[in-house]
């Protein structure tokens, strides 16, 4: 796919898994040109070599900053890579992510143990060289605001230019099914904590903004603030959903959730206009975030019996 031009200075530029059945318009970075030059999330290392070489089309030589939202594999598992093509560009991320940045091995094989094969098809996490490593609470340049977000991650930031906000995935994840409206879910894997999470949503909501990014994916206008509060809501509904199948029985849950949740979550509801290979795609995320959410009530009921 051929980047997308979203204002004179924002371009989505794709980076589709050829080899991952069902991932494509799914991952992309995003490339900043205004009085700054800068790309959110280079992606997995599978697509740098795809990365750098539109970058080159579209006459990019330098950056003055590489920002990460999270360190997830799919976002920032190509950083390592990207940074040796881009030697001198600073590379900013939480503060507790630069030790896994750094040193990537137990990300690396965190990525294998939840992800297995898809891990290995975005490729191995390489290092990014110290010297590069910003820290996002000391990042105060090229008139970014950071905003710390965590909810899908500990580690998860979003960032502020002018009236675009970076959001990665503290909104969910959005596919749109052309002449059929918007799929949304969200994402909400292990270790989840919805306090956090809804935190993070309400912080973005009171942040002014006109262009909401998405990690995954695409971008809307002047609708920002009404996206998170739906998103928020769903997430609660999904909370509620699961919660009743526990109390249930804990015998097939995952099936149960997904089963009950696609018949009452209004996000959900192009479930059947999915193409083929996304609506794969999908079950195997909306699994993942079924047992975040249900890992977060479990340790809800626990505290509660202490």
């Amino acid at each position: 796919m051929e980047p997308q031009r979203i204002t004179p200075e924002l371009t989505l530029i794709p980076l589709d898994q050829p080899t991952l059945r069902g991932f494509h318009t799914f991952i992309s970075a995003w490339l900043y040109q205004g009085d700054a030059t800068f790309l959110v999330d280079p992606g997995p290392a599978s697509t740098v070599p795809l990365l750098v070489q539109t970058l080159e089309k579209m006459n990019v030589t330098r950056l003055d900053a590489l920002l990460l939202t999270h360190i997830h594999i799919d976002h920032a598992g190509g950083a390592g890579d990207f940074s040796r093509r881009f030697p001198d560009t600073p590379v900013v991320c939480h503060p507790k992510a630069i030790p896994h940045m750094a040193d990537p091995e137990r990300l690396w094989q965190g990525s294998l143990k939840t992800l297995g094969d898809t891990a290995r098809a975005y490729g191995q996490i390489q290092p990014v060289p110290e010297k590069n490593l910003v820290s996002s609470e000391d990042f105060a340049d090229l008139g970014v605001q950071v905003i710390n977000t965590p909810g899908h991650a500990v580690h998860h930031i979003s960032y502020l230019k002018d009236d675009i906000l970076f959001a990665g995935e503290t909104g969910g994840v959005r596919y749109e099914v052309p002449g059929k409206g918007v799929w949304i879910r969200p994402a909400t894997p292990p270790r989840f904590l919805m306090e956090i999470s809804c935190g993070s949503m309400d912080a973005l909501m009171e942040t002014p903004h006109d262009i909401y990014c998405y990690g995954h994916y695409g971008a809307v206008k002047g609708a920002g603030a009404s996206l998170l509060a739906a998103h928020k809501d769903q997430v609660r509904l999904w909370a509620g959903v699961i919660e009743r199948e526990m109390a249930v029985s804990s015998e097939d849950l995952e099936e149960r959730c997904l089963k009950s949740l696609l018949a009452q979550d209004p996000g959900l509801s192009l479930h059947p206009h999915l193409p083929d290979d996304v609506r794969e795609r999908e079950k195997g995320f909306m699994f993942n975030s079924i047992r975040g959410i249900a890992g977060y009530l479990r340790d809800r009921r626990n505290a509660a019996a202490q």
